[in-house]
């Protein structure tokens, strides 16, 4: 019987060895700096990539009952898959197709909405990069439509009369934008400004009939700068490019030719208020990057240092915040106003803290809880903490509570702080959301990709080690403790745009059936 039973103990210890032959530790290994005895041999094996990526994921992720919940075993993935990038550490070829065709086939099934994952292939020294959520995203029918930035350029012309005009006549609307594509384009596409005054002054100096030697030098320069302006791009480099040709040609005093800041680059963002007709504020904002902008504290810290230009360029955009909030203020207070609109559609998310300044300034001081959150509390897969209240800061000076309806515009782009907002609605009886779907990543991340903590935190470093993954750190649920990474909010009134009639005149069919429901209830 003894040795019956031991006989049957070493079959099962066999079993389980090859059932979950996985390397797995419970010591905390640090990936979130490059590390020789972590990512060393991931440099030149792709079954080395694989184990880091894999035994890294068990230790950092926060969703990993969820994955379970909806069909994904991760023993298995390791069994499956290690063997499949053992055969291409054989091969003397391997295509950046080939890696990212395999790694899909791993990571897709995954629900994380901010996850991206790096890997460089050692046969080619590229990057390979897979978002799990951008696959899944790409599968959806508004997928396209939801790249469309608004704007109300329809609705600003009069004869469409859906903007409150002043005294003098003027719609009563206001925009800015610090984003580096928008500031360029300003610079090649304003009349008598930047490349159009160079376009000009070109012009001019070709007609002469008779033109001097310094004439002739000016157009030659002019011709140069022309040619440079065109093809500078908004990428870092390109933004290096144009600023050192602002430098050198700074004797000319080229109107609306001045530097651009790199803090603009991660920081910069697009602002837009507008009453709309029956009074009914409207506010769009292209990402949650406010806080920088409007308190002083965040400003100093984020945009510490900046010129001239770009302290202008950052009240501006307090300027139309300030626009916003103190039409509502006024309004409300006098018993007109009619509505608020706040649209995130194409908002990527941002800081926190921005709940303050947007949904914080139309709720009662004191916080306002619609989300719980949880934390890694330890290496093993499962080792979370329990669900925690989060409670997002409203303002706590003197101000009007809005009680008239409000409308949150969102769509397949809204992620991050934006289905915050969104979910936001569905907590505030007098709210609405309005669109489409939002894109299904409300976990939360560290600001500084290279800190990790409580057991999580982004794996490897970017452009640095073999394998990168840039990971929330916290995940998050609604109230009533429901996940829904990987899917999203969903519209209280669901409308399509119209790509057609948005794309020839502007005309905004989610807009319009925003303001259809503050102004009838339904």
């Amino acid at each position: 019987m003894k040795n019956k039973i031991l006989t049957i103990m070493g079959a099962w210890l066999l079993m389980l060895g090859f059932s979950s032959c996985h390397e797995q530790s419970d010591t905390l290994m640090t990936y979130d700096h490059t590390d020789e005895l972590v990512f060393g041999d991931a440099t030149r094996s792709y079954a080395a990539q694989f184990k880091v990526l894999w035994n890294a994921m068990n230790q950092n992720y926060a969703l990993w009952d969820y994955e379970k919940e909806n069909g994904l075993d991760w023993d298995a993935v390791y069994n499956e898959y290690l063997p499949q990038f053992e055969e291409l550490d054989k091969k003397e070829e391997v295509t950046d197709k080939e890696l990212k065709e395999l790694l899909t086939k791993v990571l897709s099934p995954l629900h994380d909405g901010h996850m991206l994952v790096a890997i460089k292939n050692p046969k080619t020294d590229n990057n390979v990069y897979i978002a799990p959520s951008e696959i899944r995203n790409k599968q959806r029918d508004d997928y396209k439509v939801a790249d469309l930035r608004p704007n109300l350029k329809y609705y600003i012309n009069k004869k469409n009369g859906e903007i409150e005009i002043d005294k003098e006549g003027d719609p009563i609307y206001m925009e800015y934008s610090t984003r580096v594509d928008v500031l360029l384009d300003k610079v090649k596409n304003t009349p008598g400004q930047g490349l159009r005054w160079v376009n000009d002054s070109i012009n001019v100096l070709a007609s002469l009939p008779l033109p001097t030697l310094q004439q002739v030098k000016m157009l030659q320069l002019l011709i140069a700068l022309e040619t440079a302006l065109q093809n500078i791009d908004a990428s870092e480099q390109g933004l290096q490019e144009y600023n050192a040709l602002v430098n050198q040609y700074a004797s000319l005093d080229i109107p609306g030719l001045t530097p651009i800041s790199p803090k603009f680059i991660d920081n910069g963002m697009s602002a837009r208020f507008a009453l709309l007709k029956d009074n009914i504020a409207y506010l769009y904002i292209s990402s949650f990057s406010l806080s920088p902008y409007i308190n002083d504290e965040y400003r100093n810290y984020i945009f510490a240092g900046v010129d001239n230009y770009a302290a202008d360029h950052i009240m501006m955009i307090k300027k139309v915040w300030e626009c916003w909030y103190e039409t509502i203020q006024l309004l409300h207070s006098i018993g007109l106003l009619k509505g608020v609109i706040i649209d995130v559609r194409g908002n990527g998310g941002g800081m926190m803290s921005d709940f303050y300044y947007v949904m914080g300034a139309l709720l009662p001081s004191g916080g306002f809880q619609c989300t719980q959150m949880r934390f890694k509390r330890g290496t093993g897969r499962l080792d979370y903490s329990p669900l925690i209240p989060h409670v997002y800061n409203t303002i706590e000076t003197e101000h009007a509570v809005v009680t008239e309806p409000i409308v949150v515009l969102a769509n397949c782009r809204s992620v991050s702080m934006s289905e915050a907002t969104a979910l936001s609605t569905k907590y505030i009886d007098n709210a609405c959301l309005i669109g489409k779907r939002t894109w299904g990543g409300l976990c939360s991340l560290s600001d500084n990709p290279s800190f990790s903590y409580n057991y999580s935190g982004h794996i490897g470093v970017e452009d640095q080690t073999p394998v990168y993954v840039y990971l929330p750190t916290v995940a998050c649920f609604n109230r009533e403790g429901e996940q829904l990474e990987g899917i999203g909010i969903t519209p209280d009134i669901e409308v399509n745009l119209d790509e057609k009639l948005f794309k020839s005149n502007g005309k905004d069919t989610q807009l319009d059936r925003a303001l259809q429901y503050i102004r009838t209830g339904k």
